[in-house]
């Protein structure tokens, strides 16, 4: 199995022994669900007949300990920057749909999907600035840096599925 974690059948997870935080190095874990639970999947069984395409994934989550104060950190982060984020992509579509009139199509497409996807791709670093600046480490980081998910990883875990 896995070292120094515990697997809990009711959540199907497994949860860590050591509860000093990943994220800031200092703090000790007080409650299970603090973690971060990183899905990892591996995959089990492809077909690739000429019409037919199959791929069976296994899943499982690891626990990375984090303390109360890094899940909040995260998870205000995530708030501020969606927050912004849309804030301004509705200012920036509104902005856009007003000079609809004086824009042809092809200019109005591209700025509707610079804005959307700029959005998305801006709440992502703006969250991650944000966090970094509290000096601790991002969601992600911090669960890559982790040995038991470096080990998976390196045995053929990934962090996405992959395509049939």
């Amino acid at each position: 199995m896995i070292r120094n974690y515990t697997f809990d059948e009711a959540y199907k997870r497994f949860e860590p022994h050591d509860h000093k935080c990943t994220y800031c190095k200092q703090a000790e874990m007080e409650n299970m669900n603090d973690c971060y639970f990183l899905p990892l999947t591996v995959e089990d069984d492809k077909s690739n007949i000429v019409i037919y395409k199959s791929v069976e994934y296994s899943k499982i989550l690891i626990g990375i300990p984090r303390c109360r104060s890094c899940k909040d950190i995260h998870s205000d982060a995530k708030n501020k920057a969606i927050s912004i984020s849309m804030f301004s992509v509705i200012l920036l579509l509104g902005l856009l749909l007003y000079n609809f009139v004086n824009l042809n199509t092809f200019v109005f497409m591209l700025g509707l999907f610079t804005v959307i996807f700029g959005g998305i791709y801006g709440a992502a670093k703006l969250a991650e600035r944000y966090v970094t600046n509290k000096g601790i480490y991002t969601v992600q980081y911090g669960a890559e840096t982790n040995e038991v998910v470096r080990d998976l990883v390196i045995s053929g875990w990934t962090f996405n599925n992959s395509i049939a």
